[in-house]
């Protein structure tokens, strides 16, 4: 995978990460004896070897299924030093950063959350279900930092913080985890961003407002639908496009 900056990525690529490795989909389970987090595997997890880490990410899913959240505490430090670890390769050599986000997504502990964010700024797809789920877990207190995310002096921590507060909207089964207070900042600063510079900011932008927009925004979307100087010229998620889905679900149409 290669982060190519300047360039459109639809939506549909984006999310399909969700379908790929799927949310909240059960981990893969190995040996039912290999339930404790040991010495020996921190020591793995610092070699960087691909397979034995592979191995010892597995052995933590299966704790995480058996145990719960807590056995895996003693874990997280030298995941998360395994995923910077991983951050520091070529994007092709990557082989466990997938599997070991998954299993922090499911920690709910707040030391992930530096973690998460900079995954959210720095790879393609930043608001896949890992990063989403990680920062529901944790709790209330990572909202204000992904919105602040939504002001930044990069175009693609904005653009992707707006797709990662879709999806965690999304994902939130209860409808309560964003406050009124919340959802208020978080609209103010996505329609500002509607003006954005970046093409690909705004769509994500559009695409955001399906979750925190009201009747206040549908005038500036229907600006937007028609006068966008991203016109769909023949791709199928550009801003106009995706503009119009967003108006029909905040009209009920």
């Amino acid at each position: 995978m290669k982060n190519h900056k300047k360039v459109l990525v639809t939506v549909s690529a984006v999310l399909t990460i969700v379908a790929v490795f799927g949310f909240m989909t059960p981990m893969v389970v190995v040996s039912a004896e290999n339930d404790t987090f040991t010495d020996k595997d921190a020591e793995i997890l610092k070699t960087g070897d691909h397979d034995a880490v592979a191995d010892v990410i597995y052995k933590l899913a299966d704790i995480y299924d058996i145990k719960g959240i807590d056995a895996l505490k003693p874990a997280v430090p030298m995941l998360i030093e395994s995923a910077y670890r991983e951050l520091g390769l070529p994007e092709d050599e990557r082989w466990n950063i997938f599997e070991i986000l998954r299993v922090l997504s499911v920690s709910g502990d707040e030391r992930v959350q530096p973690l998460f964010l900079t995954i959210m700024s720095s790879m393609g797809g930043g608001g896949n279900p890992f990063t989403a789920q990680g920062f529901l877990k944790i709790g209330q207190s990572t909202v204000k930092d992904i919105s602040d995310s939504l002001e930044s002096a990069s175009s693609d921590t904005r653009g992707r913080a707006a797709v990662t507060l879709h999806k965690m909207a999304e994902y939130d089964e209860t409808g309560a985890f964003f406050s009124a207070k919340d959802r208020e900042i978080i609209r103010k600063r996505l329609v500002s961003n509607l003006a954005d510079d970046e093409a690909s900011v705004r769509m994500y932008t559009v695409v955001a407002l399906r979750s925190f927009g009201d009747e206040t925004v549908i005038n500036t979307l229907e600006q937007i639908r028609k006068h966008d100087a991203h016109k769909d010229s023949g791709g199928t998620y550009e801003v106009r496009v995706e503009a119009a889905e967003t108006l029909k679900l905040l009209k009920g149409n």
